[in-house]
């Protein structure tokens, strides 16, 4: 192998799902000696390809993650999603959006205003955070822990946009728990103050979750029972994107 295609195996190694990560795994499975593998894992590390970890495991870092997003944003992900964001606007009568991850934020590709005599800050082309946000906590319980420290870990101290969003890892952890056994996840003004919104994944049709779809509205017109109602509509939604993406039945 010359010295590119050495590159691409240890970035197909990052991206890999199997574990572990670690230089003496990437080797063994690229092939290439350890003292290459490690040589070309430091450049990618320092600019942003690769992260490690306290383990002594690599992981995929920041740049990489934002590429695959931009390369996402270029499929024209949002084209696919607007019909069903807007049918979705249809039944809820809110705003509906779609996201997907890029790095360790979201980004708005698509969104269906709502009916309401008011306007959100939300635009196609906006960052959210992940840890505040439904969207995010949609797709941060839909990946494994290791990852969504890593995540932290690289976004630490987590921002706190409002008096209700949570900062403290521990308890992130606990609320992603609650959103697996809900379905979707809820952003209670934990991002903007008066503003609630509910969540579900997306996922890719290799059943990779890469973002999440939404819907959200002032305060004074979602309670927790509109919440109940409006969930299972938002992962139908979501679920439909996903097949429209490609996904599979049985992934």
């Amino acid at each position: 192998m010359n010295s590119v295609e050495k590159t691409l195996a240890v970035l197909r190694a990052l991206s890999s799902p199997d574990q572990p990560r670690r230089l003496a795994d990437i080797a063994e499975r690229t092939g290439i000696n350890k003292a290459t593998a490690h040589r070309i894992l430091q450049i990618l590390t320092a600019e942003g390809y690769a992260v490690t970890r306290g383990d002594g495991a690599y992981a995929s870092g920041p740049a990489l993650l934002a590429l695959a997003g931009s390369a996402l944003a270029d499929r024209d992900l949002g084209a696919v999603a607007k019909p069903i964001l807007e049918n979705l606007q249809r039944q809820t009568g809110h705003n509906a959006h779609f996201a997907v991850r890029s790095g360790t934020v979201a980004v708005y590709l698509a969104k269906a205003a709502g009916r309401q005599p008011y306007e959100m800050s939300s635009r196609v082309g906006m960052q959210v955070a992940l840890h505040c946000t439904a969207i995010g906590k949609a797709l941060l319980a839909s990946l494994p822990e290791e990852e969504v420290r890593a995540i932290i870990a690289a976004t630490s101290p987590l921002i706190r946009h409002t008096p209700a969003t949570i900062v403290e890892p521990e308890r992130l952890f606990e609320e992603l728990a609650a959103v697996r056994r809900r379905g979707y996840a809820v952003d209670d003004e934990e991002n903007e103050r008066d503003v609630r919104c509910v969540g579900a994944v997306v996922c890719d049709r290799q059943g990779t979750p890469i973002g999440a779809a939404s819907v959200s509205a002032l305060t004074y017109t979602l309670d927790d029972d509109d919440l109940g109602v409006l969930g299972p509509l938002v992962v139908t939604a979501a679920d439909r994107i996903s097949s429209a993406l490609g996904r599979r039945s049985d992934t």
